[in-house]
């Protein structure tokens, strides 16, 4: 699946603007007639536009988020259309990098840089819909709010999210 979104809370020095995007997946097995649990994984990067409170980053800066866990929905199958409501609980970590002085793009080594490396957990309700463009092949969407918890982070990676994607059904 290919994910678009934002990072909306931040910490206390940081506030970051802009979009990020990425790719990932999903894998779910159905339990009983609407129940499906599973697995996924992303990750997802946002590019230099964050700022302090002073001035903005320069370029090379990005913050790259990874995350999996396990799910859950609920999916209803009427004809083409499959409807789908659940949630995701799992960890992740974020690596942020700062360049204050200068940008990633040249060879002169950066006088004001940071690079920060944090953990954190996450609650993740979403809604989605399945289309079956054949009996073994969906195209998906999905809409969901990152709630992410953890001890002193810089910035958080809490916000809505939009994923495109394709299933390949058994």
């Amino acid at each position: 699946m290919i994910d678009a979104g934002a990072v909306l809370s931040s910490g206390e020095n940081m506030t970051p603007q802009g979009l990020t995007y990425g790719l990932g997946g999903s894998m779910r097995v159905n339990l009983k007639k609407h129940l499906r649990i599973g697995c996924e994984g992303f990750s997802s990067t946002m590019k230099s536009g964050a700022t302090n409170k002073n001035q903005v980053l320069q370029s090379g800066s990005y913050i790259r988020t990874g995350w999996g866990g396990v799910i859950a929905d609920a999916c209803w199958r009427l004809e083409k259309v499959w409807p789908h409501i659940g949630g995701s609980v799992g960890g992740g970590a974020m690596r942020s990098l700062y360049i204050v002085n200068g940008n990633q793009g040249d060879w002169t080594p950066e006088q004001t840089a940071v690079f920060h490396k944090q953990g954190f957990g996450y609650v993740n309700p979403y809604v989605g819909l399945d289309y079956c463009l054949t009996r073994r092949i969906h195209l998906t969407f999905r809409l969901d709010w990152m709630l992410a918890f953890a001890h002193e982070q810089l910035v958080y990676p809490t916000g809505p999210r939009l994923y495109i994607g394709i299933l390949f059904c058994h």
